[in-house]
């Protein structure tokens, strides 16, 4: 009772022909976000995963004479 009470005056949005974008979600769109709008923050992502890759390599890599107990 109280939840209707809650929602008595929401008005629910439905379709609206003049606004919508069906090209929300498509790869091509998110690609063109990537590269324009966050270029800074998508290339240091890029810089970051790039160091923890080598990092990996490098600690995973055996010294030679070096035992595996």
């Amino acid at each position: 009772m109280v939840g209707m009470l809650a929602l008595r005056n929401v008005q629910p949005a439905g379709y609206d022909a003049a606004t919508f974008d069906s090209q929300i979600g498509m790869v091509d769109r998110l690609g063109l976000m990537l590269f324009k709008g966050y270029a800074l923050p998508f290339e240091l992502a890029s810089i970051l995963l790039l160091a923890a890759m080598v990092g990996s390599v490098m600690l995973g890599k055996r010294e030679t004479g070096e035992r595996n107990f």
